[in-house]
């Protein structure tokens, strides 16, 4: 069984699809906390919301409400979002996946990199992966899973940085140079600590082959909405 903290749709705030009509379906629980920063999904992540809030729920009917959803609002992508998404059964996840894509609605997961992704996503889902840096209070966890998944990321996924000051900045960097990726990389502020702007710079200064990943749904709506 599944999960299921929430299921709607919205335009995507963040990553490659950033604009595109999405349904999202978020996972409730995860094995970071990120201290450096408050999450901005407590209620995905914290034991004592999510066990009386989330759903379980099989995945043939997790994939009926997606779809639903879908049909309801004009949503062309589906995003499994947490939470830590590869905390559910993996099984689940997949076949979740082959219906909804087998109704042509492609998938994307945004997931902290933290499991061993499953040989069967890559050939089906686009991952962006949040590398943990030290201002979140998680660097140093789970490393050897990311850098596994990230070997193994395709060119059209991502890993994106969350950074809180220029400290994360110059360590996104060092990560990134000597990072074995095909991957795509995607920088962005922790809500409320640097500014969009000086990330800019940053990227300018160092002549980065960074992408700007700018939560665009917390500039459209109160950033601690939910179901938006």
């Amino acid at each position: 069984m599944l999960r299921l903290s929430e299921i709607y749709s919205s335009t995507q705030g963040e990553g490659p699809n950033t604009g595109i009509m999405t349904v999202f379906v978020r996972f409730a629980g995860c094995n970071m906390r990120c201290p450096g920063w408050p999450c901005d999904t407590p209620y995905a992540i914290e034991p004592s919301i999510w066990r009386h809030e989330a759903e379980k729920l099989g995945a043939h009917e997790v994939a009926l409400r997606a779809r639903v959803e879908c049909e309801e609002n004009a949503a062309v992508n589906v995003c499994f979002t947490g939470g830590e998404p590869f905390m559910q059964p993996h099984e689940d996840l997949r076949e979740i996946t082959r219906i909804v894509m087998a109704h042509g609605i492609p998938c994307e997961v945004f997931t902290n990199g933290s499991y061993i992704f499953p040989e069967w996503a890559f050939q089906t889902i686009t991952f962006m992966m949040d590398w943990k840096l030290t201002g979140s209070g998680e660097a140093m966890n789970h490393r050897a899973q990311r850098y596994e998944n990230a070997r193994r990321l395709k060119v059209n996924d991502g890993i994106k940085f969350v950074v809180k000051d220029v400290e994360d900045l110059d360590e996104a960097a060092r990560i990134s140079s000597v990072l074995e990726t095909r991957a795509q990389f995607w920088v962005g502020a922790a809500w409320g600590h640097i500014r969009d702007v000086d990330i800019v710079d940053y990227i300018k200064h160092n002549r980065l082959p960074w992408r700007l990943n700018v939560q665009t749904h917390k500039h459209i709506w109160e950033p601690t909405l939910r179901g938006v």
